[in-house]
């Protein structure tokens, strides 16, 4: 009888002896940058499924006392926020249905209040989808105060040679973003005041992925329009307007 030789016996017993190690260190291990919470916001970096990877803290204080203010991000996006003592001491979530669990676009400080941030909530997993600003106001860390800074939200198609006209209330001084996106056409806003004076226009192309964003503080109390209309004759397709306030 031929035997094998003894370097193919070593090769075969160490496949073996791989495929018996536990699934678990096939895992890849936390990076020394990543910090994970799970849905409790409770740090842990032994998690390898259902857990969220911070992306964004901030401390501030209230009433005397520091707190951190942080958000995690899931593997399908979604993200969501907790508010805790230091160091993650303390830690919940902080429930409220507009911003947990949601995509977000950017979290920034409110320049105007030291213990609030300004969130943008794209309200779906894609390019073409209307974006939602909040104010979240933390100097009650015990109840979090969350409010809609958006004027306007539009998602629509436009058709051969049309132009499509909106409006929104303004106030002097008032800063405001206003975001155009579509996949399927080179466009232009404009930006009337009350009196039908143009104050601003962007266009948006191929070029820059057909986004278009127009920020500035408005001029006067008022009404103002904005104008949705194609690069040419024969542009046409889907797009979404957004316009709010506390620009980002």
């Amino acid at each position: 009888m031929k035997m094998r030789s003894p370097i193919i016996i070593t090769i075969i017993t160490a496949i073996l002896a791989a495929a018996c190690i536990p699934a678990v260190f096939a895992q890849r291990q936390p990076s020394a940058n990543e910090i994970y919470i799970d849905k409790d916001c409770r740090r842990n970096q032994q998690l390898q499924f259902d857990k969220f990877t911070v992306f964004n803290q901030n401390e501030f204080t209230a009433n005397g006392q520091k707190y951190w203010f942080y958000a995690g991000r899931y593997q399908d996006g979604a993200v969501i926020f907790c508010i805790s003592k230091p160091n993650f001491n303390q830690p919940k979530p902080i429930n409220e249905k507009q911003i947990q669990a949601q995509f977000i676009d950017k979290i920034v400080r409110d320049p105007n209040n030291k213990t609030a941030f300004i969130i943008a909530v794209r309200g779906g997993n894609g390019l073409d989808t209307p974006v939602t600003n909040y104010g979240l106001d933390l100097s009650n860390p015990d109840r979090p105060k969350l409010t809609s800074l958006s004027l306007l939200q539009q998602r629509e198609t436009l058709k051969e040679g049309e132009s499509r006209e909106y409006t929104f209330p303004g106030i002097a001084g008032q800063p405001i973003a206003i975001d155009l996106k579509s996949r399927a056409f080179d466009h232009n806003i404009t930006l009337f005041d009350s009196s039908g004076k143009k104050i601003a226009e962007k266009t948006g192309n191929s070029q820059n992925r057909r986004e278009s964003q127009i920020t500035l503080k408005l001029p006067s109390n008022g009404t103002y329009k904005v104008v949705v209309k194609g690069g040419d004759r024969t542009s046409k397709g889907t797009y979404t307007l957004s316009v709010n306030s506390n620009q980002l």
